[in-house]
């Protein structure tokens, strides 16, 4: 009866240090900037017309952002500001 109990305590011990490890892991971040790309142009935001089946997958699987800024209309000076963390110049 002892071996059980100690047993058990033994598992519980060892799926809180577990758990305490997959807890400590930093998040995996995919930024994906396209020039001339919209919200509403993927399919993961519900278009018909382009077919985006990787980036709807990935968006399925993680999490998607609903509500953004962007800091710059064009791609270059976008990135540049996403980048340095500076306001793009004008």
């Amino acid at each position: 009866m002892l071996f059980f109990r100690l047993s058990g305590l033994l598992m519980v011990a060892l799926l809180a240090v577990l758990k305490a490890e997959a807890a400590s892991r930093p998040p995996n971040i995919i930024f994906i900037l396209a020039d001339d790309l919209g919200w509403a142009e993927l399919g993961s935001y519900g278009n018909q017309f382009n077919e985006t089946p990787h980036l709807d997958q990935l968006a399925k699987e993680g999490l998607r952002f609903t509500q953004a800024y962007a800091s710059a209309p064009v791609c270059s000076p976008y990135r540049a500001a996403f980048l340095t963390g500076q306001y793009p110049a004008r």
